[in-house]
């Protein structure tokens, strides 16, 4: 069999709703077993498992699949575009607050971030979940699910669904993270399958999360 087809679409996306709901679930008794410092970091690599798993049993070369190349020139392009990236955002953000009002989860997640990040505990625990929210995220939504319908079908179903799964997973009853991370989730799509590299949209998705800490601790 063609390492193409190992993994249809429809298992993907199947895989990816256990996942979310193993994300609402087990990432809950996390946090409430562990705590916020930890259960954040063990709520990201949640995110990875299944996928990852499926992979495994599915005897898929992962790091030819996904596009794992460790260049100087992945990593720097990443950090270029993360820069770009979170100026999109900010943009996209203020836009979303001035039309739907500003958004009590966001607002809630900001404050447990700052306050984890008042002690060097803290601090490295919340620098870690942010890296490894570029590493597992991008693994998931980009290398796996995004992957896996871009090989049967075009680039326009891929990122679209892709997105929107990634959107969901950072669910905002008021809408306004739901949409911008769909709009961040088309960009990461996008860069994903520009340069061929799951380096680069994990070096540009750790870039945004970092470059949003670096802000709201100087604020």
């Amino acid at each position: 069999m063609k390492e193409d087809n190992v993994i249809s679409p429809l298992s993907a996306v199947l895989v990816v709703v256990v996942t979310f709901i193993l994300f609402l679930f087990v990432g809950a008794a996390f946090v409430i077993l562990l705590g916020y410092a930890i259960g954040l970091i063990l709520l990201e690599l949640l995110i990875t498992v299944v996928p990852l798993g499926y992979m495994l049993s599915k005897n898929v070369d992962i790091r030819s699949y996904v596009g794992l190349r460790i260049k100087p020139k992945n990593i720097l392009l990443g950090i270029t575009l993360g820069f770009l990236l979170f100026f999109f955002d900010l943009f996209v953000t203020s836009v979303l607050v001035s039309v739907l009002g500003p958004s009590e989860a966001v607002e809630e997640s900001n404050k447990l971030i700052i306050d984890l990040s008042s002690s060097p505990q803290g601090l490295a625990s919340v620098v870690i979940h942010l890296v490894l929210a570029g590493i597992c995220e991008e693994f998931t939504f980009r290398g796996f699910l995004q992957n896996a319908i871009n090989r049967r079908y075009s680039f326009g179903p891929a990122v679209l669904v892709s997105s929107l799964a990634f959107s969901l997973f950072h669910f905002d009853p008021q809408f306004v993270y739901i949409i911008a991370t769909f709009l961040a989730g088309l960009v990461l799509g996008y860069v994903y399958h520009r340069w061929q590299s799951y380096v680069t949209s994990v070096v540009t998705h750790a870039t945004v999360n970092v470059v949003i800490l670096a802000i709201a601790l100087l604020a």
